[in-house]
């Protein structure tokens, strides 16, 4: 009867922390979305291990059908894209096909000198030091650019900004040339293998590239505010929208949560590369080069920025932006905790929620 009482009290206590976590979590995000149900929104789940800690659907998906955001609802994950690009280079350099410190010159059809210098990892680290020279002459060309137009600019580049290896300088069409060797490595098409070796594997049922033809109709669109309103603005209004391996994944907040345990109990890569992603490469920092995410104590890995603030646990995490979605996407390895945040709105602080939701944890002892 004793134990019965004990263990009856600690899952009362246990219940009651949870409830109160939730109530600060609910008021955050209630906030940050102006408890406007009429307006785009968001997905939020909060989980630790194979416990949901916190998990709410706010606003609008698609405003000329008012269609509600839900738990089906896909939304772009911008730039968290990259991180899948390099769990599928991971395994196949897992299975010897790829070596990811060797030069790219093994692997692309490119000459200038400098691609013996640039390895796999660079391209996959930001720290190929190759500048971003894509043809932004013509407008119409950027909208409905492709992953093959994002990558013609290479051949014509002669040099890198830095020594590679020495610097980060993040770079988006970096991820295609993954992709490319991925196609080349494995014999599938890109979006195939990622269906087949990630995404099936992670049980991750909805996650899909973006297609213009061939989107379900559960994808939300993206907004901008604009006067009283907002405006769609997604692929035909933002430029290179449409470039999927660095940036247009399409997953339900269901889907990375699979994503998040499927990484953590080793279903995807194996334990040594899978911490050779999650640990500091490069100092962002301390980068003259580029400033995004450029804060105290962050590095970035391969595919995701490293957070080693002081007093705080290790965190492992990456936003991203791509017309009007907005993603974050963190975990701390410690205690197996993950926050998943993806909106179809961009008018909001991501950085401030970000803290607010560390300070929401830390109170609550977590």
């Amino acid at each position: 009867m004793l134990r019965y009482l004990v263990t009856l009290c600690a899952f009362c206590i246990f219940a009651v922390a949870n409830a109160d976590l939730r109530s600060d979590l609910d008021s955050l995000f209630s906030a940050r979305y102006n408890n406007d149900s009429s307006a785009p929104g968001g997905a939020v789940i909060v989980a630790r291990g194979d416990s949901v800690l916190y998990e709410r659907y706010f606003g609008i998906a698609d405003m000329p059908s008012a269609t509600p955001v839900t738990d089906s609802t896909l939304f772009c994950l911008a730039s968290v894209s990259k991180q899948f690009t390099v769990v599928g280079l991971l395994q196949l350099a897992e299975r010897g096909l790829v070596d990811i410190n060797e030069p790219a010159s093994y692997y692309l059809p490119y000459t200038a000198p400098f691609w013996k210098k640039v390895t796999l990892a660079d391209l996959a680290g930001h720290t190929s030091g190759i500048p971003d020279a894509r043809d932004r002459s013509v407008r119409d060309s950027c909208i409905y650019a492709t992953d093959a137009s994002s990558v013609r600019y290479f051949k014509d580049v002669t040099d890198t900004q830095f020594e590679p290896g020495t610097a980060y300088d993040y770079l988006n069409p970096s991820f295609l040339l993954l992709a490319r060797i991925i196609e080349d490595k494995s014999g599938l098409e890109f979006t195939e293998y990622q269906r087949r070796n990630v995404f099936g594997p992670a049980g991750m049922t909805h996650a899909v590239y973006f297609d213009p033809d061939t989107m379900p109709a559960t994808a939300a669109h993206g907004y901008a505010p604009v006067g009283d309103g907002w405006e769609e603005f997604d692929y035909g209004e933002e430029t290179f929208y449409a470039t999927r391996p660095d940036g247009c994944l399409y997953a339900t907040a269901r889907d990375i949560l699979a994503w998040e345990r499927a990484l953590a109990k080793g279903k995807l890569l194996g334990d040594s590369l899978l911490q050779l992603a999650y640990s500091p490469r490069i100092s962002v920092t301390e980068s003259r080069w580029c400033d995004y995410q450029r804060r105290p104590h962050t590095w970035y890995g391969l595919g995701w920025f490293v957070d080693t603030t002081p007093g705080e646990p290790r965190k492992i995490y990456h936003p991203g932006d791509n017309g009007g979605f907005q993603a974050y996407v963190a975990k701390r390895p410690e205690d197996d905790t993950c926050i998943i945040v993806l909106e179809n709105r961009h008018d909001r602080d991501r950085w401030t929620m970000a803290r607010a939701i560390d300070a929401i944890l830390a109170a609550h002892g977590n």
